[in-house]
């Protein structure tokens, strides 16, 4: 009851926070299927992704780690879904019904959120309220938080700066672990490899080297695998996605 009248106290400020989060980016829905609640077990098996256009780019990152886990040898089948929708921000999330519902629909193993980038780097207060909320969202029911860190524009490298900070506050007040995506990012473009492109057209959403990269983090991350040993590639060159599964690691 504690955990439902934090959240509901929250809901006020958060609602306002909505509309900073629909009018602060471009970034551009994917919701996924529901099932009863299952008894948890010490394996990941349940995991949700909860995002924006970054998240569901290139089919999603959801869908990237289904496949890694498909060429794994995991002895269980996880679910692995994913709720993003064009330009939200987590703060839009959080009053959004489909959101509340889905995060209650069991007890999920992991939850993934990854922040709207204009809001992480104008309102770091504002993903650092709603990252707390995610968290009294779950309550007790065991789920592990994980922040996937978004990467800057392109014409923007100095956004990584405050993107660092943001995710390292919420991750610090929550006690979550940060996927970091974003800084990894930002060393392989100080590298200038020519065969490397972890950009969109836009400048802005990921291209499938990009969206590869991420899903080779939280797979990474989430599983403790070695990219590099999955035989996995999303159909990219052998030579491009050893590269970014090394990075990734």
């Amino acid at each position: 009851m504690g955990t439902s009248n934090n959240f509901l106290k929250r809901s006020g400020f958060l609602a306002f926070l909505m509309i900073f989060g629909l009018s602060c980016s471009g970034e551009e829905n994917v919701p996924l299927s529901m099932e009863a609640d299952e008894p948890r077990t010490s394996k990941i098996e349940e995991i949700l992704f909860i995002g924006n256009s970054l998240t569901y780019y290139n089919l999603g990152i959801s869908y990237h780690l289904n496949l890694y886990s498909a060429n794994d040898s995991l002895s269980f089948k996880p679910l692995i879904q994913e709720l993003a929708f064009s330009g939200y921000s987590l703060a839009v999330h959080l009053v959004n019904e489909q959101t509340l519902s889905k995060v209650n629909e069991r007890s999920w193993d992991v939850i993934i959120l990854q922040e709207n980038t204009a809001v992480a780097v104008n309102d770091g207060m504002a993903t650092l309220e709603s990252i707390k909320a995610f968290k009294e969202l779950v309550g007790n029911k065991g789920t592990i938080i994980y922040l996937l860190m978004p990467w800057p524009y392109k014409d923007q490298p100095e956004m990584a700066i405050p993107i660092k900070k943001t995710f390292e506050d919420a991750a610090q007040a929550i006690g979550a672990t940060i996927i970091p995506v974003g800084e990894v990012w930002k060393a392989i473009n100080q590298e200038g490899n020519p065969n490397i492109d972890l950009y969109d057209a836009d400048g802005l959403h990921p291209s499938l080297q990009g969206t590869f990269l991420a899903a080779s983090m939280c797979y990474s991350s989430i599983y403790n695998r070695n990219p590099s040993e999955n035989p996995y590639t999303a159909d990219l060159e052998n030579d491009i996605a050893l590269y970014l599964k090394q990075k990734a690691d």
